[in-house]
Parts: structure tokens; sequence; C-alpha cells
């Protein structure tokens, strides 16, 4: 296994092992979210692999390190985290999950999802806009510039109502939102640079991150 995969491994379990050891490897829902917490740091740096390897899938070389990518990261693993601690009492090991919650993440993973299929090969981790690049208004761009954002604040939010944690729900508004909205301009300046008034015409005509709030 080269260096880089390997770094990968280690980054994922060392991510499933801080979820699991907050909430003391309590029951079925710590390690549920030790699992995703794993699986979750574990997939972005796959696929930052992928993109650094492969430059022309997203247009231009991806940078050693993405700030706002990491910290993302961290944040969603605290978001985990913290509901894996609400859960580390033994008399909650075995409570019946949120069933809202379930909900809420399966309409978030939904959304994510339908932002993939409608970005195709230009759904990227890495902040970048190729030089081909086309607007993109249809599935959930129609509405939402952010739909990809807007689904893993559906997960964070739904992960917190499914394990019964309203401290996580207050860590994903706290530490992941503010991080998310960090990227996304970042992202909006980067399409603006490159499409110019149609990207300003469209931001105009549709909402942010949650219909009719932000």
């Amino acid at each position: 296994m080269d260096a880089p995969r390997l770094n990968i491994w280690f980054r994922g379990l060392a991510a499933a092992a801080v979820v699991g050891c907050a909430g003391r490897w309590n029951g079925p829902a710590v390690i549920v979210l030790a699992c995703a917490a794993g699986w979750s740091v574990f997939d972005l740096g796959r696929r930052e692999e992928v993109e650094r390897a492969e430059p022309e899938r997203s247009g231009a070389a991806l940078p050693t390190v993405e700030p706002y990518g990491i910290a993302m990261q961290l944040a969603f693993v605290a978001v985990l985290g913290v509901g894996a601690w609400d859960n580390r009492a033994p008399e909650v090991a075995w409570r019946s999950p949120g069933l809202p919650g379930v909900g809420v993440i399966m309409l978030g993973v939904a959304l994510r999802q339908s932002a993939a299929h409608a970005l195709g090969s230009r759904f990227t981790v890495g902040v970048s806009v190729p030089a081909d690049h086309e607007l993109v208004v249809t599935g959930p761009y129609r509405w939402i510039r952010h739909p990809n954002y807007a689904g893993l604040l559906l997960v964070a939010f739904g992960t917190a109502m499914m394990v019964w944690s309203p401290l996580a729900a207050e860590t994903a508004l706290v530490a992941w939102l503010p991080l998310a909205l960090l990227r996304i301009q970042k992202e909006e300046r980067a399409l603006h640079a490159r499409l110019g008034e149609a990207f300003l015409d469209y931001a105009r005509a549709s909402w942010c991150l949650v219909p009719g709030v932000y």
C-alpha cells in the first residue's frame, strides 16, 4: 500500500476511534457514529487523491492542503463525536433511534446524490472551476446554489435527531456551518470570476443554501 493510501486509511481509522472513544463504544448508536466518521473521512480522502492524481477531472490541480475542506471534515467529526458523547451512558445504550432524524438523514443524502447527478464530472471535492465550466441550473440547482452543503447540513441535523443529541445539533450550527459558509464564499468568488454576469444573474434568482431563508 502506497503512502497516500495508507495516510487515508489512518485518517479514517483515527476519526472512527475518536468518535467511538468519545462514546465509550457504548451500544449501537455510538458504533454507527464511529463507522460514519471513519467512512466519511476515508471517502473524502480517497476522492481528494483521485482529483490530485487526475487533475483533468476537475480542470485544475488541487492544492496539497485545502484548509476549508480539512476544517469542515474535523467539524463534522466533532458533530459525530458530540453525539457519541451524549450516548456514552450505559442506560441509553439500547434506546431506539429517533426515526424523524433517520428521515432527515435520508433526505440529505438524496439531495447530495441529486446534486452530484446534476453536476456529473464537475462534482469535485476541491474548489476548482474548469475553463470549459458551464452554469448548471438543473436538478436542485434550479432553486439552491449549494445543494451539496444543504444536504450535509440535513445529514448533520438528522444525525443529532437520530441519536437524541441537542448538543450535536448546536455543534453543527457553531462549528460546521460557519466553515461551510466560508467555503461557499470561496466557491462563489471562483464561479463569479469564471462565469461573470451569468453567475450573478443566477445568484439573484436562486437561494444560497436554504430556500426561503438564505
